[in-house]
């Protein structure tokens, strides 16, 4: 595997994953997860365009790929669940 794809499994997994442990702590953990996604894709975006912007190419592009990977995966997957949710 070349340093591009390892960085990109790196910026990507490992916040999934920490997602995925949260939706099992029930519906607060849900929720939790969800709105810690949307401001991890917020940074993960703004900082990739800032680091594309001052010639730090590899690791703006890896932020930016993982911004739109973890923004297909994770907030679906977080959309999906929150619509089964009985909030009262």
């Amino acid at each position: 595997m070349n340093k591009f794809f390892k960085d990109v499994l790196l910026f990507t997994l490992i916040p999934l994953g920490i997602f995925l442990v949260m939706c099992i702590a029930g519906d607060e953990g849900i929720i939790a997860a969800g709105l810690i996604a949307m401001f991890l894709v917020a940074a993960y975006f703004v900082i990739g365009l800032i680091l594309v912007i001052v010639n730090k190419n590899h690791m703006g592009k890896v932020l930016l790929l993982s911004s739109g990977i973890i923004l297909l995966v994770g907030l679906s997957t977080c959309g999906l669940i929150l619509s089964g949710l009985s909030i009262r």
